[in-house]
């Protein structure tokens, strides 16, 4: 996997994020049908560049966008 492919699935996450608010991981691979290490490297570099945040919600751990966040993605 190429280096701009994992920033153009970050891109596809960004925008399912900013589509349906927090979702799982699980979730996330629902959606877009990305397999898990997929979804991670991506999540990584969104990360990376302060556009997500993890947060535990009754033993589930969530990832939405950082609400500093308003330009577009992709």
């Amino acid at each position: 996997m190429l280096k701009n492919d994992i920033g153009i699935n970050a891109g596809i996450i960004w925008n399912l994020l900013a589509e349906k608010g927090k979702l799982t991981i699980r979730e996330i691979g629902e959606f877009s049908d990305f397999k898990d290490s997929l979804i991670n490297m991506a999540l990584g570099w969104l990360s990376r560049e302060n556009k997500v945040r993890f947060f535990d919600e009754n033993g589930h751990l969530y990832i939405e966008l950082n609400h500093s966040v308003s330009e577009t993605y992709y």
